[in-house]
């Protein structure tokens, strides 16, 4: 019989490897960029379920330390489903100027898109998750939920200024460098 484990312990845990595993995963990017000039569908959806099991265990460890920070209650709830909500549109209005599953991971890089929620970040879903992550703790109160946040947006930054912008910088020439004058890297108003 296995010892009982603290079910905080285990997401901490499943956030950690996460995390570990992001740089090979950076790094197998980046070669993809170069050597195809987009993702691979193996990178693609190592990405995608990378990103998504950050969301899932940032959420269960919100709910799972709830209160460590402060007693979550009506303001916090509010106040932080507010900016959960609003990553979340966020997002879903930079996977709606995507117009294309395929570039959303990276597979397809044939147009660099200024259009919709791209005329104010050039990167609105990471902008909207480290939102909706934000709002999560927020909800909760929770310190542990804080850090995942503050985990996913350095490494989130990392990438973009190692691996992202120099693929851009490469495939769209003086055209990203406009745009990168005119739009912020998360938001500029």
């Amino acid at each position: 019989m296995l010892p009982e484990t603290d079910p905080k312990t285990v997401v901490a845990a499943a956030m950690a490897a996460n995390a570990f595993l992001t740089a090979p995963l950076a790094l197998l990017i980046k070669r993809d960029f170069r050597r195809l000039g987009r993702a691979s569908w193996a990178t693609a959806v190592w990405s995608g379920i990378a990103m998504h099991g950050h969301a899932l265990t940032t959420f269960a460890i919100a709910w799972l330390d709830r209160g460590s920070l402060y007693a979550p209650a009506a303001w916090s709830a509010a106040a932080g489903g507010a900016l959960a909500g609003t990553g979340l549109f966020i997002i879903v209005l930079g996977r709606r100027a995507y117009a294309s599953r395929a570039r959303v991971y990276g597979l397809r890089e044939d147009e660099l898109i200024e259009r919709g929620v791209y005329r104010r970040t050039r990167n609105p879903q990471y902008a909207g998750y480290g939102v909706m992550f934000a709002g999560a703790a927020i909800a909760a109160g929770s310190s542990l939920a804080f850090v995942f946040a503050g985990v996913f947006a350095l490494l989130i930054h990392v990438y973009i200024t190692w691996v992202e912008e120099p693929h851009l910088k490469r495939a769209f020439g003086a055209e990203y460098d406009a745009y990168c004058a005119r739009v912020g890297r998360y938001f500029r108003f």
